[in-house]
């Protein structure tokens, strides 16, 4: 087909009426158009039956294929010749939709042209049908008008036409129609034809007709696209616009002139993109061919119209255009009709401009062009800043351009008046950006063959005046300026640059100050600039400019503004002579900060830099005393950092010259030069006195000179610390040191005189450098020059703003020391009180400061601290200051406080004149603290502290005042507060008895008080008993709620004492308390005092009285149901000599007889308490009282005293006990007959006479005692007796008898198995009597108990089944006095059910000893076995054994009773006894005899007992065992002791054996270990031995002690030796020094079967190696101190492996553990660990089962190296690979799996790698010719200095092993007699090799001999070496530690050397393990 035909697809014909719709509408969503017709010719346009939706075509139309090929635009007539055809509007639509149908693209290409000039040739007036005709194709086919003839016809309409003139723009509706036409056809297009530009660039140059309508902006901003224009910012465009439009609204753009008014401009729907992306230079030709045309056309500027610039502003995406405009703008925008619309031209171009990229070039030209323009107007002026502005912010790499052109031009001749504006806005606009690009441009005119330092100084003058005086720019330019420059200056001009820089940084402080000095922050700005100026000289000067040192040394004066005012502005002049004096002075007022001090030292401290530091010290100080000259106020000194001492001291150190060489091996010792040193502690205290709360407190506590130092500031006076001793021997130590190193310099620059004092250059001139040392004394010219200028600088007042440093001064003074310094402080009329500390003022008040003459200044001290109260804090701060010094441990303290607190609190004047020696009661003040102002925020501090007064106050009359206070306070108090209170107050009743014996009346004190001292008892009483009676009330009416946990302990106001465990207190009416023990006790306590007079009808005391006695509480342990002890003994006691009735009962209540035996043994008891006592002793059963076993004489003379005093009662006790009539010595007339008239007859005759018991009685009394019922009042135990009595005196048919029986068949059984003490002796007598009913009754009493057994159901049956007999019966079987033989033939007849009763009728009937005697008979046969069955019965005939076995056999009953028996009769249990308790082979029974002889026979007999056991063999080793361990462990050992034994008390040696007793009892021992061994092995064995070490240890207090334990433990068992040595690692050593060591001790020590089985025992080496080694694997930061603790701790572990055998292993698992859990990255740590382990002997480390260890240790290690964690060549791998071949070759195969499982590990490391390929281990032996030579010590000590470095080089390649401990043994004896060579290398090298080495040594005495003989030598350098190297020596031979020391403490008392430090420095290190 043809080129430009239709494709025809047949359709059939069509309507030739118009198809489209009725209701017309224009392009687009919306239309502001609107064609209105009436209704008659809108209906000739009415479609035809099919829509216009049916016409699509499935092939490609005309409109869908634009011509490949565009027409050239020529003239309208040319387009479309031939083409055209006429139509009418009409028909215009149906034709052209039939020439679709049809496909005659001829005759379409027709009729559209045809419409189109038919619609030019009515351009002033279209048709409404041709337009929407037109408008309806365009909608339905717009491709129809993307053909090239249809485009270029359209085009026609946008043209201009020749000739044609409108006087206005006209109808727009052509423009609009063809603009939107074009579009729709060109819309999916990316390349639009040329001849839109070429329209486009006509209508702007002229008319503008459709370039600035808003209805054609989808065609303009499309076309547009082709010049890369881009938008400057709105508020840069002229709003006002005076341009026409063809819009309705006008418009201002100059690309589609669209309005803010423009309300539709929006609803247009269009896309935007860029359609000429491919022809770029085409558009650019067409453009600048249109643009040069109009410019050489129009060359005047008044011919270029507006349309012209707007073009330009249209088309600045090209930079010829920019170039074009920028030429020419200066000229327009002066021009009164275009310079808006070049101002809008300004906008574009700085907008389109670029730093980079092919146009940058020409950009800066176009920046250039606009930099010279010169502006007239403001207005023009702003616009031009706000589009340089804009244009920086959006490109900032244009900034630079723009800076740098502004620059030039304001430094060149014709330079722009706005140049200082524009660089005002452009650093207003980038204030960080701008100066660091004028910095650049500074740097590269300094660096000009031209000087350019007087312009740049006026242009930073200019710059900062056009910023209206704001100097914060300047910051930015000296950072700037202190970057390198990006190129090396010229040789030449380097000097000059340098010269020039620093005067610009000086330049900037110096506009600065003269800017901004009305600023706050001008200060601070002005050492911001000062250090940016130094950082420059630090970092980047010298390395560019390389100064002089002259140069360098005035620009670092000249920026430190040292130099003369002329110098800063010689230049040009500037500051003028006016304003120079004070813009200086305001310079130099400037504050010293932290970060210039630190720079100017690192400037003085660099080596780079030429100025020395003695010049930059001189300027630091001069700089730091003009700072201190400041207001203190203005803070001009501020620093923090402790390091800036540090400095300071290294600007003032010595340094030998670099050219001198000195010896080797001699290292210079620190010195500084003297005069420098002194200042510089002078300048350390001008630092501290303006930083005294942070900076002065910290330096003083670290460095004690400075600290004496500021006490000199503040006293004026000497400090005391310059007053100790040791001075004279640091000067001449430092004299020596001087001398030392003259003597080398001298000898190393040839001189010839030999150095000495007199002669000595530098002895005058250079000190010892130890800053941290002991405070030393200046000479006395710095101490007038500290005084000088601590008086003109005040810097004791500024010190004094520290209270720390003030209370240190005090308490360094004493409260004995006179400071007068503290009078002359507070007589400062310049110094405000509010200055000093309240603490200080505190104390100089308390402490009699303010004495005579001084009255005015004390009052108005008081005043002021009076005012102070006033305030809350104030007032706490004083109250807390006195109130805790209440509590101080020193009496004088607390009172000075006490009289602190009166002066301030009283009111009056007359305080102060008071006598500061006398004692002020705290009740003159106690009741002045209410009246504070804030006394109710301060109630609880108050409180706190005097209840921790209470706690350590001695004197009674104060405790007294404290109580009353808090009595007085009790109801204010919270809950809790009011329980810790009775805590305390309970810990000091119960504690302090001595101190409340004078607080409180005396116990016994029942009269009204009349004296003074009585009645403040009894006010104290009353305190205490109103506290006590408030918190018991509370606590029973649930006000305090339980708190769970205790009063921490440390707590503030708590005294950390352990209050106890709680009980549960439940009383019988239901209410209950949770209360501490220690408080109930101290209830009780409490009571026992009486009330106070001052309780009103006692009403409290009544009612605590009827609380804890009268309805007594039962008490229970807190959180479980045991019942607790409420009335301990010792409480029984007190309450029973108080001698109250109420509190005597109840201390009486439930006391078994041998309680109140010892109760009335008791010294002091009142008479009537006695009385008591005795009473309950007569009421007691006599049984009871037969059995306390009392010593008889004793107990008689006790009684006898008594009564004499007039204690009544006791009969009955005496009789029962038969005491007999004392029987005193000739000369004793203590107590005869004659002083006890009325004791003529035998008072122990007649008991005492009780109440006897009725028989009507006896019911109530069965009814109490079984039922519970309170019907009988009298003691329980007497009735029973009594009772007893009347039932044998009836004989069993008597009222009471029938009494009884009637009570028992009333009770139950359960009632009697609840009391069995009563009802079985009672059911007894009656089996015994037989009375009629009595089986009857019996037997319905065991129907109720069928499963029941004891005592009481025995004798119930026993009632039951007995047959009657008469009472006298049992009496007539034996004579009154029978025999032993009778009594033995007796009991050996009687049969288990009459036994008892036979033996208790013979204990009643006999005589005591015969009846000792025969059970101790029968017991020896019972012992031998004479009672068991010789026959052997049959197993299965069990009824028959139990009828034929024998009473008195083992298996029978009768051993238990004649046990008891024998119990009760004898407590001293000697002679034949001896045999029962301890003869081997012994019955069952034996521990019962063996623990009442420790616990109730008198020492006397215990010790004949331990005696008789210990002097020689033969007895049951477990029984006397046991026995000796009993003794030790008996509660009668205890007695008088502390309850809270210290934490490091080691106990008594209570047995005090000899040696030959305690061999003996070793040798039982090791009896008991075989036996064991015999029955369960060696494991029992060693069980039994642990169980009786600490027997053994206990017993060996003394080394000698331990030492015979040990010889003896030698002979007796092997394994008793080594596990005696695990417990205590002497033995060892005690055995090796011991003569009499038998031959096989050693081997014992190191049996394998032996070692084996202690390896399961713990070691006292365990718990140090332990600690030891998770000390050295504990994490930690790296530094040099915790390296040096880190050494030492390793020594530690080493000298424990190497000298206590088997340590080591038993710690390897330990070891393994922690390498697990340390991280690779921690391997520093695995160093220490590492040599620790590897000391240990191949035994120790590789065989089972320390071997497994092992393996898992080196896993660890294998794994951390593989990790990275030691790296491939550090030390640690080097030494892994040594513990591993030692491994391989120890256990070849586990040590090859090993290998084989980290192969790639081994393979990656260098140091590995020989362990893989088979490299043997190195040498374990030291160097054989090193050690031979050192052992004969003949070679020249320079030689043997070589071979001690040798051998040392050696062991610690090896790691600290030293080869073992034969090798390292060896070494030391070789090694240590040099220690003492007068040769200092030698010695020096000997000391250094004994410090690694002895830590590995297993005997350390060679080493101890050689330190003792060096001490011990008459050269002092000798002895001083060694304390040199002491601490470090010490380590490893800790043993030896105190004989060391002892001798070296000796050392400094005869001689003058400085043992001080040493002995504090190895004190310190010992202490390192303390812990362990």
């Amino acid at each position: 087909m043809e080129r430009g035909k239709m494709s025809s697809t047949g359709r059939g014909g069509k309507s030739k009426a118009p198809q489209h719709p009725q209701d017309i509408f224009a392009l687009g969503s919306k239309s502001t158009v609107v064609v209105s017709r009436d209704s008659e010719k809108r209906n000739i346009h009415k479609p035809s039956t099919s829509s216009v939706a049916e016409r699509k075509r499935e092939t490609a139309t005309f409109g869908s294929q634009p011509p490949s090929k565009r027409a050239r635009i020529g003239s309208p007539a040319e387009a479309v010749s031939g083409t055209s055809l006429e139509v009418d509007p009409v028909d215009l639509v149906p034709n052209v939709l039939q020439a679709l149908d049809t496909h005659n693209s001829d005759k379409l290409l027709g009729l559209l042209t045809g419409s189109i000039r038919l619609l030019k040739s009515q351009r002033s007036k279209p048709d409404p049908i041709l337009c929407m005709s037109m408008l309806y194709l365009t909608k339905i086919r717009p491709n129809m008008f993307a053909h090239e003839t249809v485009t270029q016809t359209l085009c026609t309409l946008l043209k201009r036409e020749q000739g044609a003139a409108f006087k206005s723009k006209g109808n727009p509706l052509v423009f609009v129609l063809a603009c939107n036409m074009l579009y729709a056809g060109h819309r999916d297009g990316n390349n639009w034809p040329d001849t839109f530009i070429k329209v486009y660039i006509e209508d702007a140059l002229n008319e503008r007709w459709w370039v600035d309508c808003s209805w054609c902006k989808c065609l303009v901003e499309n076309i547009v696209t082709a010049f890369g224009t881009k938008q400057p910012a709105a508020h840069l465009i002229p709003s006002d616009n005076t341009l026409g439009t063809m819009s309705p609204s006008g418009s201002g753009s100059p690309l589609m002139g669209s309005n803010e008014d423009d309300t539709d401009n929006t609803e247009l729907e269009y896309s935007v993109f860029p359609r000429y992306s491919s022809s770029y230079e085409t558009v650019e030709a067409l453009v600048l061919e249109a643009i040069k045309e109009q410019i050489q056309r129009r060359a005047a500027p008044d011919a270029i119209g507006k349309g012209f610039l707007k073009l330009l502003s249209a088309t600045c995406g090209f930079p010829e255009i920019r170039m074009i405009a920028a030429s020419r703008l200066e000229a327009w925008l002066h021009s009164g009709k275009l310079w808006r619309a070049a101002q809008e031209l300004l906008a574009h171009v700085c907008a389109n401009a670029h730093a980079a990229g092919p146009s940058a070039a020409r950009d800066h030209e176009v920046l250039a062009q606009l930099a010279r323009m010169r502006l007239k107007t403001k207005p023009l002026q702003a616009a031009y800043q706000a589009c340089l502005r804009e244009m920086v912010s959006e490109s900032t790499a244009l900034l630079r351009s723009v800076v740098t052109h502004t620059i030039y031009n304001e430094l060149s001749n014709v330079r722009s008046p706005n140049n200082m504006a524009v660089l005002a806005a452009l650093i207003q606009a980038q204030p960080q950006l701008v100066p660091a690009a004028m910095a650049d441009t500074y740097q590269e005119l300094v660096v000009r063959t031209e000087d350019y330092l007087r312009p740049l100084r006026a242009l930073t003058r200019e710059c900062v005046r056009a910023t209206r005086s704001d100097a914060q720019a300047l910051l930015p330019l000296a950072r700037a300026l202190a970057q390198p420059p990006p190129l090396d200056p010229p040789q030449e001009v380097r000097e000059r640059a340098f010269q020039s820089l620093a005067d610009l940084f000086c330049l900037c402080c110096l506009v600065t100050a003269a800017h901004s000095k009305h600023a706050s922050d001008y200060r601070s700005q002005l050492c911001a600039l000062q250090q940016q100026a130094l950082g420059w000289l630090l970092d980047t000067a010298v390395a560019v400019y390389r100064p002089v040192r002259h140069d360098c040394l005035h620009v670092l004066n000249k920026i430190m503004f040292v130099e003369p005012a002329e110098t800063y502005s010689k230049v040009d002049n500037w500051p003028p002579e006016s304003e120079r004096a004070l813009t200086y002075r305001l310079c130099c007022e400037a504050p010293l900060p932290q970060n210039t001090l630190l720079r100017l030292v690192f400037i003085g401290l660099s080596k780079d830099i030429p100025v020395p530091p003695t010049e930059v010290f001189e300027l630091i100080e001069q700089l730091v005393r003009r700072a201190c000259a400041l207001p203190p106020e203005d803070q001009p000194l501020q620093v923090d950092k402790l390091e800036i001492a540090d400095y300071i001291f290294q600007l003032c150190q010595f340094h030998p010259p670099d050219n001198i060489t000195l010896p080797a091996g001699y290292t210079p010792p620190a010195l500084a030069i003297t005069s420098l040193y002194w200042r510089g502690w002078m300048l350390l205290t001008m630092l501290a006195a303006h930083n005294p709360q942070g900076f002065a407190e910290r330096a003083a506590n670290t460095y004690p000179t400075l600290r004496a130092l500021i006490e000199c500031c503040i006293t004026s006076k000497p400090s005391i610390e310059w007053s100790g001793t040791g001075e004279s021997e640091r000067l001449e130590a430092e004299r020596a040191t001087v001398l030392q190193l003259e003597t080398h310099l001298a000898a190393a620059s040839n001189a010839k005189l030999p150095v000495t004092e007199h002669s000595s250059r530098l002895l005058a001139q250079l000190t010892t450098l130890e800053p941290l040392g002991p405070a030393r004394r200046p000479p006395a010219g710095v101490l007038e020059a500290l005084q000088a200028l601590s008086s003109q600088l005040r810097l004791g007042r500024l010190l004094c703003r520290q209270p720390a440093l003030l209370l240190q001064l005090v308490e360094r003074h004493g409260t004995r020391r006179a400071m007068p310094w503290l009078h002359q402080l507070l007589r400062h009329d310049r110094l405000e009180l509010s200055v000093l500390p309240v603490q200080c003022l505190c104390e100089f008040l308390s402490a009699g400061g303010a004495g005579a003459g001084e009255a005015g200044k004390a009052g108005e001290l008081c005043a002021h601290l009076r005012r102070t109260l006033h305030s809350e804090e104030g007032a706490r701060a004083v109250l807390h200051y006195y109130l805790q010094r209440l509590a101080h441990a020193h009496a004088p303290t607390r009172a000075s406080a006490s009289r602190g607190l009166k002066l301030v609190l009283s009111q009056s004047d007359d305080a102060i004149e008071m006598d500061y020696n006398a004692d002020v009661n705290p009740e003159s003040w106690l009741s002045l603290l209410p009246s504070l102002r804030h006394w109710e925020v301060l109630r609880g501090e108050a409180v706190r502290r005097v209840r921790a007064a209470c706690l350590v106050e001695c004197a009674p009359p104060h405790v007294a005042a404290y109580l009353g206070f808090l009595a007085q306070h009790v109801h204010h108090h919270h809950p809790h507060d009011l329980t810790d209170m009775v805590l305390d107050l309970s810990q000091v009743l119960m504690e302090r008895t001595t101190v409340m014996g004078y607080v409180l009346p005396p116990v016994d004190s029942k009269e009204t008080p009349r004296d003074e001292r009585l009645l403040a008892q009894h006010k104290a009483l009353h305190a205490l008993t109103t506290i006590f009676y408030t918190h018991l009330r509370q606590v029973l009416s649930n006000e305090i709620p339980e708190i769970q946990e205790p009063v921490e302990e440390g707590g503030e106001g708590s005294s950390g004492w352990n209050a106890g465990e709680k009980v549960m207190l439940q009383w019988a009416n239901g209410r209950q308390a949770n209360l501490h023990v220690v408080v109930a006790h101290a209830h009780l306590k409490l009571l026992c005092f009486g009330p106070s007079y001052l309780d009103t009808n006692q009403e409290m005391y009544s009612w605590l009285q009827s609380t804890w006695v009268g309805d007594a509480p039962e008490a229970f342990v807190s959180e479980s149901s045991d019942e607790a002890v409420l009335l301990p003994d010792w409480l029984r006691l007190s309450l029973v000599r108080s001698a109250r009735p109420a509190l005597l009962e109840a201390g009486l209540r439930g006391l078994p007889a041998h309680k109140l035996a010892l109760f009335i043994q008791t010294f002091g008891m009142p008479v009537s308490s006695m009385s008591a006592l005795l009473g309950a002793l007569d009421a007691c059963p006599a049984g009871a009282v037969v059995r306390l076993g009392v010593e008889r004489a004793y107990m008689a003379q006790l009684l006898r005293v008594q009564r004499a005093r007039g204690a009544s009662g006791g009969h009955a006790f005496a009789a029962a006990l038969r005491l007999a009539r004392p029987h005193y010595p000739p000369d004793d007339t203590l107590f005869t007959e004659d002083t006890l008239p009325d004791e003529i007859e035998d008072p122990w005759s007649s008991p005492r006479q009780t109440a006897k018991l009725e028989v009507g009685q006896i019911g109530a009394l069965l009814a109490t005692a079984f039922a519970g019922a309170d019907a009988y009042r009298g003691d329980l135990d007497t009735a029973f007796t009594q009772l007893h009595g009347l039932l044998w005196a009836e004989g069993g048919a008597g009222a009471a008898t029938r009494a009884v029986l009637a009570a028992l068949r009333g009770s139950r059984a359960a009632a009697l198995l609840r009391r069995p003490a009563h009802a079985a002796p009672l059911l007894r007598a009656l089996a015994r009597l037989r009375p009629a009913a009595l089986a009857e009754t019996a037997g319905a009493l065991l129907s109720q108990c069928k499963l029941s057994r004891g005592p009481v159901v025995e004798a119930l049956r026993a009632a039951r089944g007995a047959p009657a007999r008469s009472p006298a019966h049992a009496q007539a079987a034996l004579p009154a006095d029978a025999t032993k033989d009778q009594l033995v033939a007796a009991l050996e007849s009687a049969t288990p059910s009459t036994l008892e009763a036979l033996g208790n009728e013979i204990i009643e009937t006999q005589d005591t000893q015969v009846v000792v005697d025969t059970i101790t008979h029968l017991l020896e046969k019972n012992q031998e076995g004479r009672y068991e069955l010789q026959v052997k019965a049959d197993p299965d005939e069990e009824k028959f054994s139990a009828c034929a076995q024998h009473v008195l056999s083992r298996r029978g009953l009768g051993c238990g009773l004649l046990l008891d028996w024998l119990s009760e009769l004898q407590r001293e249990t000697l002679g034949r006894q001896m045999r029962l308790m301890f003869q081997r082979g012994g019955g069952a029974w034996r521990p019962l005899l063996v623990t009442l002889l420790a616990h109730r026979a008198s020492w006397r007999t215990l010790h004949a007992a331990l005696v008789a056991l210990t002097e020689h063999g033969g007895w049951s080793a477990k029984a006397v065992l046991d026995f000796a361990e009993t003794l030790i462990g008996s509660p009668r050992v205890w007695q008088g002791r502390d309850r809270a034994t210290p934490k490091h008390h080691s106990p008594d040696d209570s047995l005090r054996l000899s040696y030959h007793q305690l061999g003996v009892l070793i040798g039982y021992v090791g009896t008991e270990a075989r036996e064991a061994e015999t029955a369960g092995g060696a494991e029992a064995a060693r069980r039994r031995i642990e169980a009786r070490l600490p027997l053994v240890l206990r017993c060996c207090s003394a080394p000698h002690a331990l030492l015979a334990a040990a010889l003896a433990a030698s002979r007796s068992h092997p394994l008793l030796l080594l596990l005696l040595y695990m417990k205590v690692p002497k033995v060892l050593q005690l055995l090796r020094e011991c003569e009499d060591l038998p031959p096989a001790t050693p081997q014992l020590l190191v049996a394998g079967e032996a070692r084996a089985v202690a390896r399961r025992s713990t070691s006292a080496t365990d718990r140090v190696a332990h600690a030891l080694l998770t000390a050295l694997a504990a994490p930690h930061h790296h530094s040099k101190e915790h390296s040096q603790k880190m050494w030492r701790t390793e020594a530690g572990a080493r000298g424990v492996f190497a000298r206590c055998a088997g340590a080591g292993a038993r710690a390897l698992p330990l070891a393994g553990a922690l390498l697990r859990g340390v991280r690779a990255r921690q391997h520093h740590h695995l160093q220490h660990l590492l040599a620790a382990l590897e000391v240990l002997p191949d035994a120790d480390l590789f065989e089972p089962p320390a071997g497994d260890e092992v393996h898992g240790i080196l896993e660890c290690f294998l794994n951390m190296l593989k990790g990275g964690g030691g790296g491939g060549g550090g030390s640690l791998a080097h030494r892994v690979a040594a513990l591993l071949r030692r491994y391989r070759a120890a256990r070849p195969q586990r040590a090859a799996t090993l290998l084989h499982a980290h192969r790639d590990t081994i393979a990656s490391q260098a140091a590995l790698a020989g362990v893989a390929g088979g490299e043997g281990a190195a040498s374990a032996a030291p160097p054989p010719h090193a050690l031979q030579a050192l052992r004969r010590r003949v070679a020249p000590p320079d030689e043997l200095h070589w071979l001690v470095q040798e051998v040392e080089a050696w062991g610690v390649r090896r790691g600290g092993a030293w080869g073992g401990a034969a090798s390292a043994d060896a070494l030391l004896r070789a090694t240590a007699p040099l220690a003492a060579s007068p040769h200092a290398p030698l010695r020096t090298a000997t000391l250094s090799l004994l410090t690694k080495l002895l830590p590995a040594a297993p005997d350390t005495h060679p080493g101890l001999q050689a330190i003792l003989e060096c001490l011990d030598s008459d050269q002092p350098e000798i002895a001083q070496s060694v304390l040199d190297k002491l601490p470090e020596l010490v380590v490893g031979m800790q043993e030896h530690a105190a004989r060391i020391l002892t001798f070296v403490f000796e050392l400094g008392l005869r001689s003058r050397l400085p043992v001080e430090q040493c002995i504090a420095k190895c004190v310190s290190t010992i202490n390192l393990n303390r812990g362990c």
